[in-house]
C-alpha cells in the first residue's frame, strides 16, 4: 500500500509518551499514516525501551540494550524520534518550534507535568492555535488523586474493572497479567485526536481533551451483557490428557451429550481426552474451544494462517523481527510497517532541517551541543 493512500498523511504529531498507553496512540496514528514524532532525552527516555531487556544490564553495551526491547519496537514502529531536552532553555524552545509546526500533541503524564515544564494549554494556545492536544493521565486535572504516578494493574483496579476477574462461584482470583487500562485508554486517545483534528480543520480552532485513564477503565463496567444464558453452563481454561489447555465455553449443557454433569465432572473427561477430540466434540456441540498456545508458538498457530497479521521489520540494532501488524485493513490490504521504531535521537537531523528549516550552521552547532549532554 502507497503511504500517500493511508487516511492520515499530512497529519503531524508530537509525542511526548511512555510505557504503554501514550505511545500506542501515537503508534495507532502512525500505522494510519501520520508522522509521528516521538520526543525523548538521552537522560530520560521512554522506559519501554529497556522493556523485557531489564536482566541484560551490564552484559550489553547500554546504547544497544535500551534498543532491543520488542515491546518498545511495537509500540513505537513507524515514528520518528527527535532528542530534545525539555529542562534546557535550547531544548524547550526547539519544542515549542515543533510544537508550531505540528496538528497534535499527545502526552500521557501525570497532571501538571507540562506545565512545569513551560508547556501549559495557554501557552499551547499562544504556540499554535489549531493544536489538538491529547492529554491521557492516570486520574484526570481535577481529581484529589491528580498527582498520582501510577501503572495499568493500579489503574485498572481503581477503576473497578479487577473486581470482574473471578472463579465461577464469584470469588475473586486476583489481578490479570495482562493489564486492560492501557490498551483501553490509548483507544479513547485516538478517537479524541481524531475527532479533535477534524473540527480543528474545520472550526480553524484547536481544543486539549483531557482523559482519565480510571475513568477510561470504569466505563468498560457498564458494557452489557451478552444476549443469551444468565450463565454458561461451563467456561474456564482446562488442561487436556496431552498436557495442552484448552479455553472453552459451553452454554446450553445438554448439547454436550453428558459430558457435562457438573465442573468436576467435565474437567475430568477433557483431562482424559486428547486436544484434538476435545477440541472437535465441543465445537460440533456448538460450544466454542481453542488451545491456548505459549507466545513462542503462535507464529505457526492456525488461528493466523494465511493471514500477514506478522510483518517483518528490519531494525538497526536487533536486525529483523516479526512485528504483530495494526489489526486495519484498508481496501483489503493491510497498512504497512514503513520503518522501525526510531533509535533515541534517530530523527533530528531531519526535524531540524525539514520540519524546523534550521541552516546546516545550526544544525552543527545543535549536534556539537548534544555531544556535550547526551550519552
Amino acid at each position: 500500500m502507497s503511504v500517500s493512500n493511508l487516511p492520515l498523511t499530512g497529519l503531524r504529531v508530537i509525542e511526548f509518551c511512555w510505557v504503554w498507553a501514550g505511545p500506542m496512540m501515537g503508534q495507532h496514528l502512525a500505522d494510519l499514516g501520520a508522522e509521528v514524532v516521538k520526543v525523548e532525552w538521552y537522560k530520560r527516555f521512554d522506559l519501554y525501551r529497556t522493556r523485557g531487556v531489564e536482566r541484560l544490564r551490564g552484559t550489553l553495551p547500554e546504547g544497544v540494550r535500551r534498543e532491543s526491547s520488542y515491546s518498545f519496537q511495537s509500540l513505537n514502529r513507524n515514528k520518528l524520534g527527535f532528542a530534545a531536552d525539555l529542562k534546557s532553555k535550547e531544548g524547550l524552545q526547539l519544542v515549542k518550534d515543533l510544537i508550531s509546526e505540528s496538528d497534535v500533541l499527545l502526552e500521557n503524564f501525570t497532571v501538571g507535568t507540562l506545565d512545569r515544564l513551560g508547556l501549559p494549554a495557554e501557552e499551547l494556545d499562544k504556540l499554535n492555535s489549531q493544536l489538538v492536544s491529547i492529554s491521557l493521565s492516570a486520574t484526570g486535572r481535577g481529581s484529589e488523586i491528580e498527582s498520582l504516578r501510577s501503572y495499568g494493574l493500579m489503574l485498572s483496579a481503581m477503576g473497578g474493572y479487577e473486581s470482574l476477574v473471578t472463579d465461577q462461584n464469584g470469588d475473586f482470583i486476583g489481578s490479570p497479567t495482562f493489564v486492560m487500562s492501557d490498551p483501553n485508554a490509548a483507544l479513547f486517545g485516538v478517537l479524541a485526536a481524531l475527532a479533535g483534528s477534524l473540527h480543528a480543520r474545520k472550526a480553524g480552532i484547536g481544543a486539549t481533551y483531557e482523559c482519565s485513564q480510571i475513568e477510561a477503565v470504569a466505563s468498560l463496567m457498564q458494557t452489557p451483557h451478552r444476549p443469551g444464558p444468565e450463565k454458561v453452563a461451563i467456561e474456564g481454561i482446562f488442561q487436556t490428557l496431552d498436557g495442552d489447555f484448552v479455553a472453552i465455553s459451553i452454554e446450553n449443557a445438554s448439547s454436550t451429550q453428558g459430558r457435562v454433569d457438573s465442573r468436576e465432572t467435565f474437567e475430568i473427561w477433557v483431562g482424559e481426552t486428547g486436544t484434538h477430540d476435545v477440541l472437535s466434540r465441543i465445537r460440533e456441540t456448538g460450544g466454542v474451544a481453542t488451545k491456548v498456545e505459549d507466545l513462542a508458538l503462535t507464529e505457526n498457530s492456525e488461528i493466523y494462517a494465511g493471514t500477514d497479521v506478522r510483518q517483518p521489520c528490519q531494525h538497526p540494532i536487533t536486525g529483523s523481527r516479526d512485528i504483530v501488524a495494526t489489526p486495519w485493513l484498508i481496501n483489503g490490504h493491510r497498512s504497512p510497517v514503513r520503518k522501525p521504531a526510531p533509535t533515541l535521537g534517530e530523527s533530528n537531523e531531519y526535524v531540524l532541517r525539514n520540519v524546523l528549516g534550521l541552516s546546516e550552521d545550526e544544525i552543527s552547532g545543535r549536534q556539537a551541543s548534544e555531544m556535550n549532554h547526551g550519552d
